[in-house]
Formats: C-alpha cells, sequence, structure tokens
C-alpha cells in the first residue's frame, strides 16, 4: 500500500502559516475572554458609577444650580441615564440657549451649557427682572446686582419690548454703556436718560442708528449746560432750563386759556 504523505509537513512555510493562524485564534480568544471579565468587573463596582459632574462657567445661574436640575448626581450609574434627556430637561429653563451632555472617561460627566445674553433690566410692578435677548425675563434681586445695562420701563407690550431689545442689540458698545434708562412714552417714541447727563427723545425704530451719531453731536454741544436731545426727527438740543421754562410757560398759557374761555 501507497504511503499518504501530507504536503504541509514537507513544506516548513506552511506549517509555520498554519501555526500563526492557530496562536492568533488563541491570542483572539485570550483578549475577548479578558474584555468580558472587565466589563463584568467594571459593571459590577463602583468604577461604574458617575464619579464627577463638571460643567463651564455660567452667568445666569451657578453651576450647583444647573447640577441638581439636570437630575445627574455622583453615584448613580454611569450608564443609567440619556444623554438627550438630561439635556432637554435643562434646555427647559429659562435662559438656557444650548445644552449638550457628554460622559468622558469611565465615569465623568461633562455639562456644557450656553445661555442667552442678557441686554437690560426690565420694571415689573414692584420689582426690576433681567430682560434676555430672547425676550425672556428672570427675576433678580436687586437692579444692576449682574451686569451694567439700562433699565427699561413703561414696556408692558412684548412687540415693543422686541423692537426695543433688536435697537439695544445694534448700538456700539460704547454708546449702549451711555445708557442709564429708557422710558417708553407713547406709540414708538421713548425717552432715554444717560450716564453723562444728557436726556435723549427718540423713536424706537431709528434709535440705534441716529445714537450712532450720539458721540459726535454731544461734542458739538456748549459746555455750559446739559440739556435734552431731540433726535425723533431731525437732531434738537434744548438746554434743561430753556426746555423747562418752555414747558412752564406753556402750561400757564393753558391755564389762562381755561380761566377765560
Amino acid at each position: 500500500m501507497d504511503k499518504v504523505i501530507d504536503i504541509e509537513e514537507r513544506i516548513p512555510s506552511m506549517r509555520k502559516k498554519r501555526r500563526r493562524k492557530t496562536n492568533k485564534k488563541f491570542i483572539l480568544l485570550i483578549v475577548m475572554f479578558l474584555l468580558v471579565l472587565f466589563s463584568l468587573l467594571y459593571f459590577q463596582s463602583p468604577l461604574s458609577n458617575v464619579k464627577d459632574i463638571s460643567i463651564n462657567d455660567t452667568e445666569l445661574a451657578n453651576g450647583n444650580f444647573y447640577k441638581d436640575q439636570s437630575g445627574l448626581f455622583t453615584g448613580q450609574s454611569f450608564w443609567g441615564f440619556k444623554t438627550a434627556d438630561v439635556e432637554k430637561k435643562l434646555l427647559k429653563i429659562t435662559g438656557v440657549k444650548e445644552v449638550s451632555v457628554s460622559r468622558k472617561f469611565l465615569n465623568h460627566v461633562t455639562i456644557s451649557i450656553s445661555e442667552w445674553e442678557p441686554i437690560a433690566y426690565i420694571e415689573d410692578k414692584a420689582q426690576y427682572d433681567l430682560l434676555l435677548v430672547n425676550g425672556d425675563r428672570i427675576e433678580v434681586d436687586e437692579p444692576e446686582a449682574m451686569l451694567h445695562a439700562p433699565i427699561l420701563s413703561g414696556f408692558s407690550k412684548s412687540e415693543i419690548t422686541k423692537q426695543m431689545i433688536l435697537q439695544l442689540q445694534e448700538m456700539d458698545d460704547s454708546v449702549f454703556e451711555l445708557i442709564s434708562e429708557v422710558h417708553y412714552t407713547e406709540e414708538d417714541k421713548i425717552k432715554v436718560f444717560m450716564n453723562d447727563g444728557y436726556e435723549v427723545h427718540a423713536v424706537i425704530m431709528s434709535f440705534a442708528e441716529k445714537m450712532s451719531y450720539y458721540p459726535e453731536v454731544i461734542a458739538q454741544l456748549p459746555k455750559e449746560e446739559k440739556g435734552i436731545l431731540d433726535i425723533e426727527i431731525g437732531v434738537f438740543f434744548k438746554t434743561y432750563t430753556d426746555y423747562y421754562d418752555e414747558l412752564g410757560q406753556g402750561r400757564e398759557d393753558e391755564q389762562a386759556i381755561e380761566s377765560n374761555p
């Protein structure tokens, strides 16, 4: 009977190739076993619990407030929550613009919050609310406790308030910082009290555009006395003395007419 010859035994390269394939399978099995073992140990140990919750710097509310509102806490399961659910919860908070919640490493959670920018304080009955650029309001204990911003008074209609917000956003920072108070008077008109002692009478829709010339106009005015700058139609200036003298004379004339029909 003829002897059967294994060709792989006659060819050394084929034997080495088969041995390497066997070794790879063995190593793969070991790696898979270690991964399963590590996973079991990880999920059954404190390493799978949230160890730290970090949050970026915020202005409208402190980090601890947002952490409490998120519902997350150290010691809970690292995989026991959905980041999308936490993001939706935080987005419901007034003043929050964008939220991103992510897992880092094995047990760290990072919360990134973007807030709507505050633009002014707005009078609300006996208190002042912080007015944000999106129109939302946040109650504050004291006006100007958080930032330098003008106080808006008499703005009871949301549409007019939004128009005022847009005008304030378009203004140069140097002029914006000079505004102390804005009082809504009638229709589209406002009275603006400036930190440099002047008073401005303006129309909301053209306020930002005309106030861009404010520094140039003020530089050309006489320095003896402050007064009222009327930019509703054109540009007119009267000192406080002249303005209130004319106002008083006008009232006297009205009284005289009423007493002599």
